[in-house]
């Protein structure tokens, strides 16, 4: 028989050929793999961001509701935080001193509507005016909005006395949820104040035995979840501005019994609430994030309260 020398080494050759094929199919299965997660990832968070940006919107719209009814109080405001400083004019003066006795009866009725040491200081209540200039650029979140209306300066007039935009910590709702005594207690890394034993927490404590035989609760796995989303939450922020856009009519549906008519048209006051969902990057230590925002939401929504 003749042996074909031009067939040596060609298994060795096919071998080297699948071994590279296969290696290159395993890596792509591993890269789409790990494409897929990260894209899964991605989704949740700014799923998440995206629920952090309505909390925002639902914080503007109580910001507002507190300046008509009144914000909760657990402490007498001083006089001169609520008349200001009295003025020279005699006109102005008796308006000013008018004031003084209104002011004066309002503490006593404070007094008497007390609620678990509450009461809303219904003294300063009433609509807001766009009466604060702020830079559009003083943040990400006004720079996310194209349609705001600004001077030759480029500021946006809010409202809010000063007291906005705000930005807080998404901790500042649900950190009573996870940290025992507010969240402010859970921000050490060697922190256990971590609410174990709440029942909203979607995780359960393990039976275990003691040195004693005795059967006791275990909440190290539990306490170790908690803590694991408590710094994951610690990333998110939210900020918003509001803005009074003007009178508007509303629908005020019902029915009067003197008039017998229904949903008859009022008129109101339209305000604009601007807010952000922000995920910041992970901070060290006892920081609770690094300040780099990887994701913003911005989001807005109109309320009409009555005039």
């Amino acid at each position: 028989m003749i042996k074909n020398n031009k067939e040596k080494g060609f298994a060795l050759v096919l071998s080297i050929i699948l071994l590279i094929v296969m290696s290159l199919m395993g890596g792509s299965l591993i890269v789409i793999s790990s494409g897929d997660h990260q894209s899964n990832n991605n989704s949740d968070h700014y799923q998440q961001t995206f629920y952090v940006a309505e909390a925002g919107l639902l914080e503007g719209e109580k910001w507002i509701l507190d300046k008509y009814l009144g914000p909760w109080m657990n402490k007498m405001p001083d006089d001169d935080d609520v008349l200001g400083n009295p003025p020279v004019d005699p006109g102005p003066l008796s308006v000013y001193n008018l004031k003084v006795d209104i002011w004066q009866d309002t503490k006593t009725e404070y007094a008497s509507k007390t609620e678990d040491t509450y009461f809303r200081h219904t003294f300063i209540r009433g609509p807001a005016t766009n009466d604060t200039t702020i830079p559009r650029d003083s943040s990400r979140c006004l720079m996310s909005f194209k349609n705001l209306e600004t001077d030759d300066d480029d500021n946006v007039k809010i409202i809010g006395t000063g007291q906005l935009p705000v930005q807080k910590s998404f901790l500042e709702i649900v950190g009573p949820l996870l940290c025992a005594g507010g969240y402010n207690g859970c921000i050490a890394a060697d922190s256990t104040n971590f609410n174990t034993d709440d029942e909203v927490i979607n995780e359960t404590g393990q039976e275990v035995t003691n040195d004693e035989g005795e059967t006791v609760m275990d909440f190290s796995s539990k306490e170790k979840f908690i803590k694991a989303e408590f710094n994951f939450l610690k990333r998110f922020a939210y900020e918003y501005f509001i803005i009074n856009i003007g009178a508007a009519a509303y629908r005020n549906d019902g029915s009067s019994i003197a008039t017998d008519v229904s949903n008859v048209d009022s008129q109101g006051t339209a305000y604009k609430i601007y807010a952000c969902g922000i995920l910041y990057g992970a901070g060290r230590g006892d920081d609770l994030h690094n300040g780099e925002i990887e994701i913003l939401i911005p989001l807005e929504n109109i309320v009409v309260m009555p005039t």
